[in-house]
């Protein structure tokens, strides 16, 4: 159990004890699967994805983002990947996308921070 790690996400603006509760009071398996979401390499291809105007692929990830993220209640980065979702979910791109873009990006490199 680290609660400082659990502390750091709160003051984040994680609802941790909402997701916690999720896990069934595991806190060890919620920082696991924080850990696993990093990890992955979906945000690598959103990036990507979007950097080579893939919209239709880079949608499908920052949906399943966004789902993680959800699950997670890592709120803050769940709330902006609903805006980048919705700037990649029709064929016309909203004009939102890049800011929405360069600030989940912040978002997500302040997660990482906060848990190092």
């Amino acid at each position: 159990m680290d609660n400082k790690k659990i502390a750091a996400l709160s003051a984040w603006g994680a609802d941790t004890a909402a997701a916690i509760k999720r896990m069934l009071g595991d806190e060890d398996f919620y920082l696991g699967l924080i850990d696993a979401f990093l990890s992955n390499n979906d945000w690598r291809d959103l990036c990507t994805m979007i950097e080579k105007e893939q919209y239709r692929d880079a949608f499908v990830i920052s949906h399943r983002i966004k789902g993680s993220c959800a699950d997670l209640s890592l709120n803050p980065l769940f709330a902006v990947m609903c805006e980048l979702t919705d700037d990649l979910r029709n064929e016309e791109i909203r004009p939102t996308l890049e800011k929405n873009y360069e600030l989940a990006n912040k978002i997500r490199d302040s997660l990482i921070e906060t848990l190092q």
